[in-house]
């Protein structure tokens, strides 16, 4: 039943409204739930660094599931509503940040640290408007590049060699291998049918 819907075109406010009314107000919590689970998957294929909502709904469902009264039940779907409020505000951050795309700010997130200045982080995000660009035409030139240790090297270093160039001073080597390795690991998984 949940498939068919789209959490982020749900009204939320009727949503209370008819919550409110609802007699089986746990059976309206289960789909809620069902809901935000499919959508948070898809936030985390998207973005991993999104992993704090994921953290989020556990503690919320861990809970509810000590205690199901129906104050906790009313409770804990105000929280999950909550949640998925604050995941559309999170889909919609990369215009906020100035990204054409959630591709781009999900490379910029696994660049991004706390102690970086304005200008940082505009060399931040640049490099991961250019990264992605370059490693996705990488992988248009390449035959099913995820099946040859050749072809997987090739993106491998095409990605260090565009951070050890283009990332400020301010990041040491052994952060840049982390990052590398990291941004590696999301391209293999997120663009491995891409040929």
């Amino acid at each position: 039943m949940a498939k068919r819907f789209d959490i982020s075109k749900i009204d939320f406010d009727l949503l209370c409204r008819e919550f409110a009314k609802a007699k089986r107000k746990n059976l309206m919590l289960t789909e809620l739930e069902e809901l935000i689970q499919m959508r948070l998957d898809e936030m985390l294929k998207v973005n991993p660094q999104r992993i704090n909502y994921y953290e989020r709904y556990q503690k919320i469902i861990e809970e509810y599931n000590k205690e199901q009264d129906r104050a906790n039940i009313e409770k804990v779907f105000m929280e999950l509503m909550d949640l998925a409020n604050s995941m559309d505000e999170e889909e919609q951050r990369y215009v906020r940040e100035g990204f054409t795309s959630d591709e781009k700010l999900s490379l910029y997130d696994m660049l991004f640290n706390e102690n970086l200045s304005k200008e940082d982080i505009k060399k931040i995000k640049s490099v991961a408007v250019e990264l992605l660009a370059k490693i996705k035409s990488k992988i248009a030139e390449l035959d099913h590049w995820t099946e040859k240790q050749e072809t997987k090297a090739q993106v491998d270093t095409l990605i260090g060699d565009i951070l050890w160039a283009e990332l400020p001073d301010s990041y040491p080597d052994q952060v840049i291998f982390t990052y590398r390795q990291r941004i590696y690991e999301y391209v293999y998984m997120r663009y491995k049918v891409m040929a």
